[in-house]
């Protein structure tokens, strides 16, 4: 279980440094008057999706469990929801700031223990909700790099702000309510589907994502091609185009790609022996972590409010790990009665 964490912290801390670097990167390099910026989500995704396939694929083929390469339909409904929910988060940036999107999303937990209660049936102990409470909303006042009390400010309240926030604030939730589907049904299939493997999950997830971003790109540019929609609706024509003329971005493309088909292979893993709520509670504290880290190393000013969300997010994991430390002391008193 450690390893598999550190193994999702080294591959995501990567993954999300070079998220920030295609986002924010000028390819261009002032060389020309347009900057070069890379906005092409959908094509990212597809292309990240495709080498985790791959990556399945080859771990399969040297496994011996038996595995079909045809889609599996009941994973058809939970590749859409988690296909559909990154662009979401996205666009939600063009309404809220980013403080106020890691508040809303390091909420993750709730609405996965929710429908994961709601779809499954799937009950918990009154520690594990406060754990659960704990961390989220630790890790929301450490992201917080203003007061989380003056979001109400007057600077907020100014004409049209208040409508921006709550468009930008509606998105973030359509993002978690998909995420928490996306986590519940994956429960609900790992448990009947004990059988399988954590790749031939990984595999069937990704396989479906490739069908839905392959189309929707392939059908946008046929109709781009003919002239029903812009040009520069097509996001498979222009990456293409901004690949040519910027080649460097390449690289970082594919090491995106790779670090996250890296980081899904222990995500399915504890997801296949551990449950999602568990692989949630580490990708949420790796988030922690990797903004801990940053303070020790480069020296950031930590406001008191940050160091209020230091001792709510580990007193959370401290309870969390108390509670399933005294669950398994339980459940192995009863098989030796």
């Amino acid at each position: 279980m450690i390893g598999s964490a550190l193994g999702l912290y080294a591959s995501f801390l990567n993954w999300g440094y070079l998220q920030e670097r295609l986002s924010s990167t000028d390819y261009s390099f002032g060389n020309n008057e347009k900057e070069g910026r890379w906005t092409y989500v959908i094509v990212l995704n597809c292309l990240m999706a495709t080498i985790c396939c791959l990556t399945a694929l080859v771990f399969l083929s040297f496994s011996q469990t038996t595995f079909s390469k045809k889609p599996d339909v009941n994973l058809a409904l939970v590749s859409l929801s988690h296909t559909l929910a990154s662009p979401f988060g996205y666009l939600s940036l063009r309404y809220i700031n980013y403080p106020m999107l890691l508040l809303v999303k390091s909420s993750k937990l709730v609405p996965v223990m929710l429908l994961s209660y709601l779809l499954n049936g799937k009950k918990y102990s009154f520690k594990q909700m406060a754990s659960v409470a704990l961390i989220s909303l630790g890790v929301a006042l450490f992201s917080c790099k203003i007061n989380p009390m003056s979001f109400a400010s007057t600077e907020d309240t100014k004409d049209g702000d208040q409508l921006k926030t709550l468009i930008g604030f509606s998105l973030v939730c359509v993002n978690l309510l998909l995420d928490g589907f996306t986590n519940a049904r994956q429960d609900k299939y790992r448990d009947s589907n004990t059988g399988k493997s954590s790749f031939d999950m990984m595999y069937q997830l990704n396989i479906w994502q490739m069908i839905y971003m392959i189309s929707y790109l392939s059908f946008t540019q046929a109709l781009a091609k003919i002239g029903i929609i812009p040009q520069h609706l097509s996001q498979l024509s222009m990456a293409y185009k901004f690949m040519s003329d910027y080649p460097s971005v390449i690289r970082d493309v594919f090491l995106f790609s790779t670090c996250g088909a890296i980081g899904q292979i222990f995500i399915f893993y504890i997801i296949t022996n551990f449950g999602s709520l568990m692989c949630v509670l580490i990708t949420v504290t790796r988030k922690f972590f990797s903004i801990l880290l940053s303070v020790v190393i480069f020296g950031h000013v930590v406001m008191w409010w940050q160091w209020c969300g230091v001792i709510m997010v580990f007193s959370g994991l401290l309870l969390n790990s108390l509670e399933k430390y005294y669950q398994n002391k339980q459940l192995q008193h009863k098989k030796k009665e």
